[in-house]
Formats: structure tokens, sequence, C-alpha cells
């Protein structure tokens, strides 16, 4: 029996709606766990005086989903990035460049300049208003919500600064990018003399070029990394992730153009799944043993003077990442190819679901604040209940808007 997964026409691809759905569901996680650990930038980060003391049991579960959490979020990321550039060229084919683009900025930019100018700004005033450190210190906010509006347009730099900050949905802003590079490859693969050069067909790279391309980009994101740390975005762009993000999306272009999603093997699935574990394994025993729970994670983020740290996490990310491409797509193709009615009807609002989370998360995370319950017992509550709310949020209101 040949070795490669036959797509069944008469079904769509649900497995990718289902991988979404994932996606939308760990997104929230980690930012739930950042409010509760503060590993991580996040609005709201639970202070420790208004907890009860991490008991041994939390801080051991903590460190163990920040550095599996870390891989993990990092990998699912550029995945996604992936089945961005993936659905683009057919959307690209269907409409032409000018419907692509009416739709592109329809279903990306209009949410992204509402969460720019609305919900961030409100957000921030709130916790301001409430006392929250370190919004409780923004001099900019400590007026009237329009006074904060009209403070941002008394520099340039304050301004630009202002808009581009899309917080947790720069992805919309990248995959803009994104679509606008696709769209002038486009253009310029049309010139004959371009044209030649390009192979009608791509097989996919053996194992061997897959590992080696992982390792490069891993050294690539690391020295991009010495100038630009993971938790710094210039312009709102995550800089210190780009390459591997670009690459992600690349691979989606280029799979759909070569049916690289049926044409995964069960040894893709075997060998990356070794591949990642070994990563896995081997990362989080560095992070206990060698460096030890209480170390501060930010010398994996990247920054001057350089790390062993960071080149191994970058290493690592790259590495998962790409395992993540030969792991999840034949793994839910095979096996979660279907859905439950509950299962559709979460996956027809995961893209809701994740523009929605953002200050559902904050306002649930806030109503539990006073109460005294171990961060890992609080985690355990909000997450489920944010889920929920942003379920409901997104399938009675903003899928009949968006």
């Amino acid at each position: 029996m040949s070795t490669e997964f036959k797509e069944n026409k008469k079904t769509r691809l649900i497995f990718l709606d289902n991988i979404k759905l994932l996606f939308a569901i760990l997104v929230i996680f980690q930012h739930v766990r950042v409010t509760y650990q503060g590993m991580g930038w996040w609005y709201y980060i639970e202070p420790d005086q208004s907890l009860v003391a991490l008991d041994l049991l939390s801080e051991i579960v903590f460190q163990t989903l920040a550095s599996f959490g870390g891989l993990l979020q990092a990998s699912l990321m550029g995945l996604f990035f992936l089945m961005g550039g993936f659905f683009t060229p057919k959307s690209y084919d269907r409409k032409g460049v000018t419907l692509f683009w009416k739709e592109r900025l329809l279903r990306l930019g209009i949410p992204l300049l509402l969460y720019i100018l609305v919900v961030n700004p409100f957000i921030y005033y709130i916790l301001a208003i409430l006392g929250i450190h370190p919004w409780d210190t923004y001099s900019s906010l400590q007026g009237s919500l329009l006074d904060y509006y009209l403070a941002q347009f008394e520099s340039i730099t304050q301004l630009v600064d202002f808009l581009t900050s899309p917080g947790p949905m720069w992805f919309l802003f990248v995959l803009l990018i994104f679509s606008a590079l696709y769209t002038l490859w486009r253009q310029v693969s049309k010139v004959d003399s371009i044209q030649q050069y390009i192979p009608n067909e791509i097989p996919i790279p053996s194992n061997i070029y897959l590992f080696l391309l992982a390792l490069i980009l891993g050294l690539g994101t690391f020295l991009v990394r010495i100038i630009s740390p993971m938790d710094e975005f210039p312009l709102g762009i995550p800089l210190g992730s780009l390459i591997q993000y670009l690459m992600m999306f690349s691979v989606g272009v280029i799979a759909v153009r070569n049916d690289w999603f049926q044409k995964m093997s069960k040894e893709h699935l075997k060998v990356w799944s070794r591949i990642i574990v070994g990563t896995y394994v081997a990362f989080f025993l560095y992070f206990i043993i060698v460096l030890g729970v209480d170390t501060d994670t930010s010398i994996f983020l990247g920054g001057s003077p350089p790390t062993l740290e960071a080149l191994l996490f970058a290493l690592a990310d790259n590495l998962v990442s790409m395992g993540m491409i030969f792991v999840l797509i034949p793994l839910f193709y095979t096996r979660f190819n279907s859905q439950s009615p509950l299962i559709q009807n979460l996956s027809a609002s995961s893209y809701h679901i994740y523009l929605v989370h953002a200050p559902i998360l904050v306002a649930v995370s806030l109503v539990f604040a006073s109460i005294p319950l171990l961060p890992i017992i609080k985690l355990v509550i909000v997450f489920p209940l944010t889920i929920l709310l942003c379920y409901l949020t997104s399938h009675f209101i903003f899928r009949k808007i968006l």
C-alpha cells in the first residue's frame, strides 16, 4: 500500500479548520499562562501580592508550561502562517488582484484597524483607571479617554507608535505584509525572463535537507534576534521571528501548488515526531537541570551580547516549527479530517475567537483577581471560561458582522 495520504475529493480540507481551532485555543492558553505566571508580555499579569504565594506544585507546573509553551507557541504561529500561505494562491487565482485585496482588507485590515484604534486603547485605559501596573504609571492614561487619543498626535513618533501597536493582532499585520509580497511576486513572475526559471513542479525535499534548512533558519533567526529580540516588535512586526514566518508562508504557497499536503508520508510523520520529541526533551532538561527553574527566561529571547541560550532556543524553535509541518498536517489529515457538530461550530468561529479573546480574557482574569486561589487553580478555571465566552461572543455577535 502506498504511504501517501490520498485526498478525499468529497470533503473540504476540514483538518486545516481543526488546526486553526487548535491554534486559537492554544493562543488563549498561552495568554492565560502569562497572566498567572508572568513570563511574557500581556495586558494584565496578576501581581504576587494579590495571590496566595506560589506553592511548589504551581511553580513546577508553570515552569514546565513555560519551557514547553515557548517552543509550542512559536512553532504553531509558524504553522498558522503556513496555512495563510496555503490559502493565498487559490484565493488570488479565483478573485484576481483587486477582489483579492478587497477581501484581505475587509477580513484582515478592518479588524486590525479596529483593534489598534478602539480595543487596544480601551484595554489600556480601563487597566489604568483600575490602578493596574504598569498602566497606572502612564501619564497619557491619567486623564479622559479623549485626552489619551489627543495625546497620540503630539508628535509623529508617538502617532507612529500608536498606529503600529497591534497587540496580539500582530499576526494580521504580518499576514497583510506577506500578502503584499505575494502580490508583488505574482506580478514579477509574469515576466518571461523570470518565468522560465520557475520549475513546474517542486518535490518535497528529503528529511536531511529539511533538517539542515531548519538549522540554517535557526542560525539566521539567532543573528536577527541579537539586533531585535523576540520581545521587541519594531513597528508592530516580530522581527526576531520574521525569517521563520516568511519561510512557513512560502512553504504554504509551494505546498498548494505541488500537492505537498497530500504527498506527506508516514515516514515524514515518524521522522519528524522523533525530532520534535528529542528537541523538546533536550530543551526541557537543559532548562530544568542545567539552568534551574528560577532562571530568567529573557536569556532565551536574544539581544546583545548574544547568549548560548538564545542560540539553542532559535535552533530548537525552527526545528520544532519545521517538524510541526510534517507531523500535524499528516496527523490531522488522516485522523482529524472530520468534525462533530460541536467542533464544527467551534471551528467556524475560530478566527473570531482569536479576534475577541484579549478583552474577554482580561475581563475574566480581573473578575477573579480578588479571589484568593492558587495561580494554577485560577488557570484551570479562567482558561475554559474564557474559551466559552469567546465562543458565545463570536458565534452570536461577531460572525454576523465580520
